[in-house]
C-alpha cells in the first residue's frame, strides 16, 4: 500500500494448520515417547549451512541443561539425512551430550510434543508459536556476512525471530552470531521455563497471535487472487473499449 500496490492481510495457513490447543499428549504417543520429564526439541535449521553453524551450540545446549536437570529429555527433527550426519557427528564429539533422539522429519509433531525449544531463526519460530511452545531462538550467518550486515549498516530491525517481529517487543531470547553458545542458549531456556508466571503470559501473547493470524488463510489468499483479478481484468476492457 505504502507504493500504490493494493495488499490484503489474508492471515497465514500454518495458523489455520495447527490447532489453537495442540495436543502434546498424542504427538508423544505418535512418536512413542514415554516417560516422564520436560521434553526439549532442538530444531537447527533445515538447510546444511545453518545447521553445520548451529548443530554444536544446540548439542552443547543440551548438555548444559541435562547436566543442571538431568530429568530434561531431547529430540531432535533432521529435515534431511545430510543435516542428520552433520548433527549426529557433534553430538558423537561432545562427550558429555546427553541422550537426544533424532527423528525424521517431522518437526511440527516433535514441537507439538516438546515442552520447549530450542529454534534456529525461520518458519519453525512461527511453528513454536502456533504450538504454543516457549522458546530461545538463534541466527548464525558466515563471518563475512555478519560483518558486512554490521559495518553498512544493513540490520534496520530490532528483532529478527518470527514471534518478536509479529509481536513488535521481544517476547523470546534471541541469540546472534558470538552470542551463540551452548552455555547461552541452555541458562536462557532454563529461566524461561523455571518463570512459571512468565510461561504462562507467554503462551497468552501466542495465543492471540495465534488468532490474530488465523484467519483462514488460503481461501481469504484465492478470495483476495480472484478480486485483484476481476479489478485488471476490467480495467483492460476499459482500455479496450477506449
Amino acid at each position: 500500500a505504502q507504493h500504490g500496490v493494493p495488499a490484503v492481510f489474508v492471515g497465514h495457513p500454518l495458523a489455520d494448520q495447527i490447532p489453537l490447543a495442540v495436543d502434546r499428549e498424542a504427538a508423544r504417543r505418535a512418536l512413542d515417547i514415554r516417560g516422564d520429564g520436560p521434553l526439549v526439541a532442538l530444531l537447527p535449521g533445515s538447510r546444511l549451512t545453518e545447521v553445520t553453524r548451529l548443530a554444536a551450540p544446540f548439542v552443547a545446549a543440551a548438555a548444559h541443561i541435562g547436566a543442571r536437570r538431568p530429568e530434561y529429555r531431547f529430540i531432535a527433527p533432521m529435515a534431511s539425512p545430510a543435516v542428520r550426519e552433520v548433527f549426529a557427528r557433534e553430538v558423537a564429539q561432545l562427550p558429555d551430550a546427553p541422550a537426544i533422539r533424532v527423528l525424521e522429519g517431522q518437526a511440527q509433531a516433535a514441537l507439538a510434543a516438546c515442552d520447549a525449544a530450542i529454534v534456529a531463526s525461520g518458519t519453525a519460530t512461527l511453528e513454536s508459536l502456533l504450538s504454543a511452545r516457549p522458546m530461545v531462538v538463534a541466527y548464525r550467518v558466515s563471518a563475512p556476512t555478519a560483518f558486512l550486515l554490521r559495518t553498512m549498516g544493513l540490520v534496520k530491525v530490532r528483532y529478527f525471530s518470527q514471534p518478536n517481529l509479529l509481536a513488535g517487543r521481544r517476547l523470546v531470547p534471541e541469540f546472534f552470531q558470538e552470542q551463540v553458545s551452548g552455555a547461552a542458549l541452555g541458562e536462557a531456556l532454563l529461566q524461561e521455563l523455571e518463570d512459571r508466571g512468565h510461561v504462562r503470559e507467554l503462551l497468552e501473547e501466542f495465543a492471540s497471535v495465534h488468532r490474530t493470524l488465523r484467519r483462514g488463510g488460503a481461501a481469504r489468499a484465492a478470495e483476495a487472487i480472484l478480486a485483484c483479478a476481476g479489478r485488471v481484468g476490467a480495467a483492460g476492457g476499459d482500455h479496450v473499449a477506449g
